[in-house]
């Protein structure tokens, strides 16, 4: 494996590289709220041409938590996006953080969570 940024590449085709994804997400404790096909979607570019994409909104309940009781404002930055796109040859995962690319000052809680 690979990682460049927020980007790490899987040598791994996309069929099988999503189901190991979602496992271990799920083995970490992460949540996935909602999942969005989108490789059919001309809006959609990341750059390079890709046959196969999905949009993964992951969330955790602990953290979810812990941005409610402490500061609110933390909350805007969950659900974490992870888009998974990819061929025959290899698999690329992204994730959005928002902080990085938004510019923003993250909230006390985002910086140090319990």
């Amino acid at each position: 494996m690979e990682t460049t940024g927020n980007m790490r590449v899987i040598p791994v085709r996309f069929g099988r590289a999503v189901p190991l994804i979602r496992r271990l997400l799920s083995r970490a404790g992460l949540s996935i709220v909602r999942e969005f096909e989108v490789s059919a979607d001309p809006y959609f570019r990341l750059g390079a041409a890709r046959r196969s994409c999905i949009a993964l909104l992951v969330d955790t309940p602990a953290l979810l938590f812990e941005c409610i009781i402490l500061d609110r404002a933390a909350a805007v930055f969950l659900p974490v996006h992870i888009v998974i796109s990819g061929d025959s040859d290899a698999t690329y995962v992204r994730w959005a953080n928002p902080v990085t690319t938004s510019g923003l000052r993250p909230p006390i809680p985002a910086k140090a969570p319990l």
